[in-house]
């Protein structure tokens, strides 16, 4: 019966808060998944559009799954790993040169924009309830390519370049919750070294579940990357701009 009455008092404390506070006393392990609809604009290989009046690309969807480990131990940090693949393709028309290769008339595009990141964050102890703000570095890796298929002087011709890059990000992080289970929150990566450039922000809304012992939230929001990178360290030259709304869910365990 003393066992039934603390699982009673457990679960109804979970039902009234609707966010249980495991990340500020014990260890946590979560993960997010969620799907980014993204469109692209801007140009690859100095004055080739990804937009109508170039290559084309469309709109597409992305996937973005987060796993994240968080620990009440000082100084240490907490760790997320997080990757995104997004994969965008278009059918245009230019008349230019695209990594060395002429291209005259229609031509068929794949845009691999795909990368992965490891954070390490910290909590700051602001005394302010409901508030919570994160700041740290991020490792970003990008393993994409762009590939350019098309026609020149009436023969076919193709050309593909890899979009391998790897680049070090400040992060910092908002999140602003109630006690009825709603959330905001918004993270911030950026980084501006020479010519190569990126700004990573998404900001969005959350609704933790009330269930107790596990968070289970629903979530929605926008993201916006944009990138710009030194020929000198990739393959070609990009200055593109990719955003759209996601929507996904989330799930964390405290032990």
């Amino acid at each position: 019966m003393q066992r039934i009455n603390r699982w009673a008092m457990l679960a109804a404390l979970g039902v009234c808060t609707a966010v249980p506070a495991q990340a500020d006393l014990l260890f946590t392990v979560g993960a997010k998944a969620s799907v980014w609809n993204a469109g692209a604009d801007g140009d690859l290989d100095k004055d080739v559009s990804v937009g109508s009046d170039g290559l084309d690309i469309e709109d597409n969807t992305g996937n973005q799954l987060t796993v994240f480990f968080e620990h009440p131990v000082p100084l240490l940090p907490h760790v997320e790993l997080k990757r995104t693949s997004l994969d965008m393709s278009g059918e245009g028309s230019i008349n230019a040169e695209f990594a060395g290769q002429d291209f005259t008339g229609d031509v068929e595009t794949e845009f691999d924009l795909s990368h992965q990141d490891l954070t390490l964050y910290w909590g700051l102890p602001l005394p302010v309830p409901f508030v919570d703000v994160y700041v740290g570095a991020t490792a970003r890796q990008f393993d994409g390519s762009a590939e350019v298929s098309g026609s020149y002087q009436g023969n076919t011709v193709s050309e593909s370049v890899d979009l391998d890059l790897t680049l070090p990000l400040a992060y910092g992080a908002v999140k602003v919750s109630t006690p009825f289970g709603l959330y905001a929150g918004a993270d911030v990566r950026y980084i501006g070294m020479g010519d190569n450039q990126l700004t990573d922000l998404s900001y969005g809304l959350g609704y933790d579940l009330p269930i107790p012992v596990v968070d289970i939230g629903l979530q929605a929001g926008y993201r916006r990357l944009a990138l710009q990178t030194d020929p000198d360290d990739v393959d070609i030259e990009a200055d593109v701009d990719v955003s759209g709304v996601y929507v996904g869910a989330a799930v964390s365990l405290g032990f």
